[in-house]
C-alpha cells in the first residue's frame, strides 16, 4: 500500500527555529554516523551550543578523526571525542559503549541513533544478519541498551532515532528481518527505517511501564543532498540508479538543513516519547521541522513488541528482561 496522497502531505511553512535550542552546557550527546552528512551537522549544532559531543563512526582512523578534529574546530572549544565502532559487529558496539561511558563519566544526556546504510548489494553483518537491519537497527538497539545506566544517570535523557519518510513502504516481517527470503536493495532499507520507528514506541512503551524520564523520539531528514545510498550503488556499478538518486538529492535540501528535526527531537522540551519530527514542506521533503505522522504500521503496539523481543535475541539482551527498572549506576554490567 503507498502513502497517503501527496497533497495530503503539504504542511504550512512555521514552526521551531533554532533560537529555541536551549544552553547545552554541562550536558553529553552521542551521535552515531557522525562523519559525514545530517550526522556530523547534528554533532556540531550540539556542540555549538555546549554540549560534549561524542562522536561514533565507523572509521577507525582518518574519517573519524577528520569529523572530531572538524567539530572542534568549529564547536568554539567545546569538547569533543571520538569513539570508533562499526554498528554492524555486535562486539565493537559493547566495546563503544564502555569507551563511552569513560569519556561521559558515566552519563549521557542525549543519544542520537543516526548512522545508516542504503541500497547495498546482499551483505550480512560480521553476526550473520541482513546489512541494513544489522547496521540501520539492531546495532543502535544494543548500543542504546548498554548505554541505558548512563541514560538514566540524566535527569532528562533522550534517546532520537533517525528514520526515513520512506518507512511507510516498509514491512516487517518478524521471520524475515534479518534474513529475508527475497532480497531487494530499497525494500531492505524501507523495512528497516520502519523498524527504527518500532524500536522508537518500544522503548517509549519500555520507559512509560518502569516509570522511567527517558524520552524516546524519532525524526527523520526529508530529501537530503548526501552521499546515503548512492556511493552504495555506485560500487555496485548501478551507474543509471545512483545517478538518478544524486540528481534527486542535488536539488533537495543540505545536511544543515536536514539535521534540523533531529537537533529539535534532541533538545525541544514541548518533544513527547514516541513523538516523529520531520520537515514541514511539501511532501515531507524540506522544510522547517514540524511534528509529522507515521504510518499506522509503524506504531502498532503489537508489532513494537514483537521486534523488541527479537531484537533482545539477537543483540544477547542489553535492556533489562525482569520487569524491573534498570539500576542507575555507570554501566558495570556491560
Amino acid at each position: 500500500m503507498l502513502p497517503p496522497p501527496w497533497r495530503r502531505w503539504a504542511r504550512p511553512r512555521g514552526g521551531w527555529s533554532l533560537s529555541e535550542v536551549p544552553d547545552l552546557s554541562g550536558r553529553t550527546a552521542v551521535v552515531t554516523g557522525a562523519d559525514r552528512g545530517i550526522g556530523l551537522a547534528a554533532a556540531e549544532y550540539l556542540a555549538r551550543y555546549g554540549a560534549h559531543v561524542l562522536t561514533l563512526c565507523t572509521a577507525a582512523g582518518k574519517e573519524g578523526h577528520t569529523a572530531a578534529t572538524l567539530l572542534r574546530q568549529r564547536a568554539r572549544g567545546n569538547r569533543m571525542d571520538n569513539v570508533p565502532c562499526d554498528l554492524a559487529q555486535l562486539a565493537q558496539v559493547r566495546r563503544a559503549a564502555r569507551d563511552i561511558l569513560g569519556l561521559a563519566g558515566g552519563r549521557v544526556d542525549i543519544l542520537v541513533n543516526n548512522a545508516g546504510v542504503a541500497a547495498l548489494p546482499p551483505t550480512r553483518s560480521a553476526d550473520g544478519h541482513e546489512a541494513h537491519f544489522a547496521i540501520n537497527h539492531l546495532g543502535h538497539f544494543a548500543l542504546t541498551g548498554h548505554l541505558l545506566p548512563a541514560l538514566l544517570n540524566s535527569p532528562q535523557p533522550r534517546v532520537v532515532n533517525v528514520t526515513s519518510v520512506l518507512h511507510w513502504l516498509g514491512r516487517f516481517r518478524p521471520d524475515q528481518a534479518a534474513a529475508p527470503r527475497r532480497y531487494h536493495r530499497w525494500t531492505a532499507y524501507f523495512d528497516s527505517k520502519l523498524a527504527n520507528l518500532l524500536f522508537t514506541h518500544g522503548l517509549h512503551a519500555f520507559a512509560d511501564a518502569r516509570g522511567l524520564p527517558l524520552r524516546s523520539i524519532a525524526a527523520h531528514p526529508g530529501l537530503v543532498n548526501t552521499t546515503l545510498g548512492s556511493r552504495d550503488l555506485r560500487a555496485d556499478a548501478r551507474h543509471l540508479e545512483a545517478s538518478a538518486l544524486e540528481w534527486v538529492q542535488a536539488r533537495r535540501q543540505s545536511p544543515e538543513q536536514g539535521a534540523l528535526p533531529l537537533l529539535r527531537a534532541a533538545t525541544d522540551p514541548h518533544i513527547g516519547g514516541g513523538d516523529l519530527l520531520g520537515p514541514g514542506g511539501r511532501w515531507e521533503c524540506s522544510g522547517p521541522p514540524v511534528p509529522a505522522r507515521a504510518a499506522r504500521r509503524a506504531t502498532d503496539p503489537r508489532a513494537a513488541e514483537r521486534l523488541w523481543q527479537l531484537s533482545q535475541h539477537l543483540t544477547g539482551h542489553p535492556f533489562p528482561t525482569d520487569g524491573r527498572k534498570p539500576t542507575r549506576d555507570r554501566g558495570e554490567n556491560l
